[in-house]
């Protein structure tokens, strides 16, 4: 009969072991990093004056990331200065542009009428410049639009009057001339100037039912009685706007 074998106990402590591995491996990482440490202090680098280079170094990053910040505001407040200059200096230099304009006109119109006023001028020192017929809302009624012109001497203002005459024919075929009371129809008879240069003058006209009109006639006249009037005759058909 065989013998049995012999049993043998072994201790078995797998924590323990576990806990002694790590404890160790601790210790070989503390000791390299001591040991590391060791070898910088040895070849002059100091972790305490690294640290305090470092927090010199974010306190000076700091400082600048304010001072960039400020300086950032400050090119926003210029440019928004900047900005508002270039608009008025805009609107200066088209208010400018527009004032040339208008003297440049105003040069070319006074150049025309001196050109005008260089001509020979009647005695009254006015001349009729332009006129026009339009017909008004009223039945039978036009807005008779003239304008003026100095001519001669153009010293100081000149006055005076301007009265219409319509020539052509009456309902019956015969001729008739409407002098400016019947064309007035109750209103005004005449209408008074007072310029230097030049003057637009409106008046609206009457005309009765079934008179044909031929000629406007407009006489300007001054007030000093020395002076002759002008008088001059337009075709209604020439005047009259469409």
């Amino acid at each position: 009969m065989k013998s049995q074998p012999d049993l043998v106990i072994r201790p078995h402590a797998p924590l323990r072991r576990m806990i002694l591995t790590i404890t160790v491996a601790v210790l070989v990482i503390i000791g390299l990093y001591a040991a590391f440490e060791l070898g910088r202090y040895y070849a002059g680098y100091d972790i305490i004056s690294t640290i305090q280079e470092r927090a010199r170094l974010n306190g000076s990053i700091t400082r600048l990331q304010s001072s960039n910040r400020a300086l950032q505001a400050r090119i926003i407040r210029l440019e928004t200065l900047t900005a508002g200059h270039t608009r008025e200096d805009q609107v200066v230099a088209r208010t400018i542009g527009e004032l040339q304009a208008q003297v440049a006109r105003q040069t070319e119109e006074l150049a025309f009428y001196r050109a005008v006023v260089a001509e020979g001028a009647p005695p009254i020192g006015v001349r009729v410049g332009t006129v026009r017929l339009a017909a008004a809302k009223a039945a039978g009624s036009f807005l008779v639009h003239v304008s003026l012109v100095r001519a001669g001497k153009t010293d100081g203002m000149t006055t005076g009057t301007v009265t219409l005459a319509v020539d052509g024919q009456g309902p019956d075929g015969k001729p008739v001339t409407l002098d400016s009371k019947a064309l007035a129809a109750g209103g005004a008879t005449d209408v008074s100037y007072d310029f230097r240069y030049y003057q637009e003058l409106e008046q609206t006209v009457a005309l009765p039912p079934g008179f044909r009109p031929e000629h406007l006639t407009v006489t300007v006249s001054s007030p000093r009685k020395d002076i002759a009037p002008l008088t001059q005759a337009f075709p209604w058909s020439a005047v009259v706007v469409p």
